[in-house]
């Protein structure tokens, strides 16, 4: 399967997986008021820094089933899932040993220990499907991690909106412990996947466990401070103003799926080609490789940045419940990290193995985001702390292109497509916008962003080099409608 399929395939599946887990968030928020939400947000915000500690390890996976560790990738993807399990063990005892009843009992977690408890149980089992995730991709079994990954989160849907619907789950507690049961379905199947795939194996001698401990440690260490910054908005909503403004915000809170898949596909398909040209110090062919792949993802998340930041308070009175309405703005400064989030910003760190780099940037956006949120929740509420991480994020952006083009020795025009960039965002901008400021002339507005819409896409597609241009013929012509480009 050739690059270009491969990444076509695994974004389809995890923009799929990812709609069906926003629309479990809609669910959810249908039926328990944020008060009742809160431990259900608590407990992912739990399990997001459990994962933490075994980050590095799982995403060691990429690079220690490529290039001249390949013979060895089953050993490696073994030796990091019984690593992740001993991981996994002593968070769980040093949760209910001594985090729990000395720790988290004085803050605004104590009433929800139970709860907390029993949504880090979900930890192993995102340890395990995780690394597996990463072996099939970074193996060339994007297919079937796909698949895996869409019968998941369809899985999990139809039993939580049953169980919901049916009232046979009517607090959060059982269907916490419903969610746990579920990723311990979809664990067991992943382990099956990799065995038939001959791509696990626990006889651990022979590999180099050392190197992949110290590439994992630095990528963990590397990966610390951006989850920190990712959840910094979170915990300082709860600190200053409560349990339930902390699940209006989490609900809320979300970039569009399309950001963060797009940065997963572009960063897990293309690892080993960025390693390949790594190795053979092709510094120039990583810096084009990194320009189309921005490019490209520049075409896919602007326009729908600026139509939910423009349309978010219309699309909440869609789809939630009037108690978390407030939280309107707070989804609609997150869409606009898409005109940020357009390609993996690590990448070419990870891959050029100079993890110190990761650091720096998170550090600088940790800077921003602690000093936004500290002035702008004062001044704004609860939309205050989405603006300081997207203040954060715009900063670390910033640090990596200016780091990327001193490290490949390659302008920063050879990083980012400037003049693209901007053609689009005033695209979507002139026309969405139009289209939002005649809204109440529903015929005008409709129209407006029909014709932005199209006027988008001619754009895009000559944007687009002839090998795509093919591919995207290739696709309409399947479809059996008429394409008849002007290009």
């Amino acid at each position: 399967m050739s690059k270009r399929s491969a990444a076509v395939i695994l974004y389809a599946a995890l923009l799929v997986a990812s709609v069906l887990q926003v629309f479990q968030s809609i669910v959810v928020a249908h039926f328990f008021d944020p008060e009742y939400l809160a431990p259900y947000r608590y407990g992912i915000l739990a399990a997001g820094f459990a994962y933490l500690f075994a980050t590095g390890l799982i995403e060691s996976v990429f690079f220690f089933i490529s290039g001249k560790y390949a013979q060895n990738a089953r050993r490696y993807v073994g030796n990091t899932l019984a690593s992740c399990a001993l991981i996994f063990l002593a968070l769980l005892l040093l949760f209910h040993l001594l985090i729990s009843p000395y720790a988290l009992i004085h803050t605004e977690l104590g009433p929800y220990l139970r709860e907390v408890g029993a949504y880090l149980l979900i930890a192993l089992f995102l340890f395990v499907n995780m690394t597996a995730l990463n072996a099939l991709v970074g193996s060339g079994h994007a297919a079937a991690a796909s698949v895996l990954r869409v019968f998941q989160y369809l899985l999990r849907i139809l039993a939580i909106a049953g169980a919901l619907f049916s009232g046979l789950i009517a607090s959060i507690y059982p269907l916490i412990l419903l969610i746990v049961v579920l990723e311990g379905i979809q664990s067991l199947l992943y382990g099956l996947v990799l065995l038939n795939r001959k791509l696990l194996s626990f006889r651990l001698r022979g590999i180099e466990t050392r190197a992949q401990y110290r590439y994992a440690l630095g990528l963990g260490i590397a990966g610390f401070i951006p989850f920190i910054n990712g959840s910094l908005d979170k915990i300082m909503i709860s600190a200053f103003l409560g349990a339930s403004s902390f699940a209006v915000y989490s609900v809320s809170a979300i970039e569009l799926p399309i950001a963060g898949i797009l940065m997963s596909v572009f960063g897990s398909v293309l690892f080993s080609t960025y390693v390949g040209f790594a190795e053979g110090g092709d510094h120039p062919s990583m810096a084009a490789l990194w320009r189309k792949c921005s490019k490209y993802g520049m075409i896919a998340i602007v326009p729908a940045g600026i139509f939910v930041f423009l349309f978010s308070d219309v699309l909440y009175r869609l789809i939630l419940p009037d108690a978390y309405f407030e939280g309107h703005r707070v989804l609609g400064i997150y869409a606009l990290l898409l005109l940020l989030r357009f390609n993996s910003p690590d990448v070419l760190a990870r891959a050029l193995d100079r993890n110190a780099v990761i650091v720096q940037a998170a550090t600088a956006m940790l800077i921003v985001n602690v000093a936004g949120n500290l002035v702008f929740i004062q001044a704004f509420g609860l939309w205050g702390a989405a603006l300081a991480t997207l203040c954060g994020t715009a900063a670390g952006w910033i640090y990596y292109l200016a780091r990327y083009a001193r490290l490949l020795k390659q302008p920063v025009s050879a990083l980012l497509p400037w003049r693209p960039y901007v053609s689009l965002v005033a695209i979507s901008a002139v026309f969405f916008g139009a289209a939002r400021w005649t809204f109440d002339r529903i015929e005008v507005s409709a129209a407006l962003a029909i014709l932005g819409i199209a006027a988008y896409l001619w754009y895009a597609f000559s944007l687009l080099e002839e090998p795509e241009k093919a591919y995207v013929r290739d696709l309409v012509k399947k479809t059996g409608v008429p394409f008849r480009p002007t290009d």
